[in-house]
């Protein structure tokens, strides 16, 4: 029966974790002094803006130590529309300097799909383009083809041209198909 009982019975650390919480949640706690020698009168309250202000200096060390390169403004100090396109110089942010994950696609914007096709006859090579509309940039692309015959087509090529995408096929299949280019454009 007092086996089931020490079970529940909290770890020290739970305790002093719970203590320090309680005190925290209060709005101030007393601190130890630095050095055992140090006279009582060096007691001084631990508020919340000090807490807060340790936090602070903690994670901008933790940032400065992750990313020893990357210069970091503090959020509190950076004003709404401080920093602009136009004030960012070409090449300041680079894949080497952003994390992994940094940028979220639903951050980009925007985006639409433009295609173009073109008939292929058998036995004959082909290459059909798209380009994104005006106000729009290419970030990917691609193509497809209908299937006929013995569906015997084969993508030869496939790549960025100029603001756009371009396809380039093959087709055995015995008879005429169509072949299209996608691209994906993100809009301004």
């Amino acid at each position: 029966m007092l086996d089931n009982l020490s079970r529940f019975r909290p770890s020290p650390a739970l305790v002093v974790s719970f203590a320090a919480i309680t005190l925290l949640a209060g709005g101030t706690a007393m601190a130890a002094p630095d050095a055992p020698d140090a006279p009582d009168s060096g007691l001084q309250a631990l508020t919340k803006a000090k807490v807060r202000k340790i936090a602070t200096n903690q994670a901008n060390k933790a940032i400065t130590d992750r990313a020893p390169t990357l210069e970091v403004l503090l959020a509190q100090t950076v004003a709404d529309n401080a920093i602009s396109t136009a004030k960012i110089a070409d090449g300041a942010v680079t894949s080497a300097k952003l994390a992994e994950d940094a940028v979220k696609a639903r951050e980009f914007g925007p985006t639409q799909v433009a295609t173009n096709g073109a008939g292929i006859a058998n036995t004959t090579t082909a290459t059909v383009a798209v380009t994104c509309p005006a106000g729009t940039q290419m970030i990917s692309g691609g193509g497809t083809a209908t299937l006929g015959g013995n569906d015997n087509i084969f993508m030869v090529r496939s790549a960025p041209s100029g603001n756009g995408w371009a396809v380039t096929y093959r087709n055995l299949s015995g008879a005429a198909l169509t072949i299209t280019a996608v691209a994906t454009c993100l809009s301004a």
